[in-house]
């Protein structure tokens, strides 16, 4: 006799259902694949503008804080030789009859590229003696004791990689001179070299830079509305305010070309302001909650990008650091 054995399978629509379960739960694996790996994309890329930021900007807040050191003067003006800042020739040489040298070489404001449309970076100008052997320029190179160092920080362009507006980077160059050149020297050419293309980056990507000058000055007024002054009267020091103390009782921050445009005795420089707006290195993605409208506050500034369409693709900071100039606080 034969036996028959009852055989059963799938049904066609039980086939399609497990397809159509398959099918959800590879899509929200998948989902979860690529939100986790555009979290992680985002995470390291402000990991790497926060490194970039904090290390480069490091760097150059020690040098700052040297400013001045050794000068001749214990405070800090567009006159004083060696002085911290430098603002002008006087700053830089003793022999102000031959010597020359361009303002665009200089501490200035709005003379150097951006990318927050209609503005321009500031470039900071300052110059210490190098007191102890063993120590390098922002160049990176090894000086001499009792040198004294110029070191400019500017924004320069970089190598395009796609990158929205202009590649821009903080940069820096240094130049070097001593005490008995000051006395014959009619320029430094390291500092004022047309190929800043050999300028050491210091932070790869910054959309603008900008500096402001903090000065303070012996008040003649509680309202600081006057500095105090005195006059030559038959030969004798008349106050023509209230009497000197030799105290800094008044403070201020100002942007550096209304420093420059004051007229008379200017007030003596004790801080730098130093304000970056940083982007990553490299691309996050599109960023569905950018606002191209968004104004980016840089200290004395406020502005939007320039418009371009790799902007979402990126991560951006403001950066802002106050120096105290330790090495500027005494009194004239």
């Amino acid at each position: 006799m034969r036996s028959l054995t009852e055989q059963r399978g799938f049904t066609l629509l039980e086939l399609m259902i497990s397809l159509v379960l398959g099918l959800l739960v590879s899509a929200i694996a998948l989902q979860l694949f690529l939100t986790s790996q555009k979290s992680a994309t985002v995470q390291q890329g402000m990991i790497n503008l926060q490194n970039s930021a904090l290390f480069g900007l490091g760097g150059m807040i020690d040098s700052v804080r040297l400013a001045n050191l050794n000068s001749s003067q214990p405070y800090i003006d567009d006159k004083v030789l060696y002085g911290g800042v430098v603002l002008s020739e006087n700053n830089i040489s003793n022999n102000i009859a031959q010597f020359s040298i361009e303002d665009t070489f200089l501490t200035r404001g709005a003379i150097g590229s951006s990318n927050l449309d209609g503005q321009n970076s500031d470039q900071l100008v300052i110059q210490y003696r190098v007191s102890t052997p063993n120590q390098f320029d922002c160049e990176g190179r090894e000086l001499t004791a009792n040198d004294y160092v110029v070191e400019r920080y500017f924004i320069k362009k970089d190598t395009d990689r796609n990158d929205p507006n202009d590649p821009l980077a903080l940069a820096c160059k240094a130049a070097r001179y001593t005490e008995k050149t000051a006395k014959t020297n009619t320029s430094l050419p390291a500092l004022i070299e047309s190929d800043d293309s050999k300028a050491k980056i210091i932070i790869p990507r910054v959309d603008h830079f900008s500096v402001r000058l903090g000065v303070a000055f012996d008040g003649a007024n509680a309202n600081c509305s006057a500095i105090t002054t005195t006059a030559k009267i038959d030969g004798k020091d008349v106050t023509t305010n209230i009497e000197p103390d030799s105290k800094l009782d008044c403070f201020s921050y100002m942007n550096i070309e209304d420093y420059r445009n004051l007229t008379g005795e200017k007030p003596q420089i004790v801080s730098v302001q130093i304000g970056l707006l940083v982007r990553s290195t490299d691309s996050t993605g599109a960023n569905k909650f950018f606002d191209k409208k968004h104004p980016y506050d840089v200290l004395n500034v406020s502005a939007e990008l320039i418009e371009n369409d790799l902007n979402a693709l990126y991560l951006r900071s403001v950066v802002t650091q106050t120096i105290a100039l330790r090495n500027g606080f005494g009194v004239e």
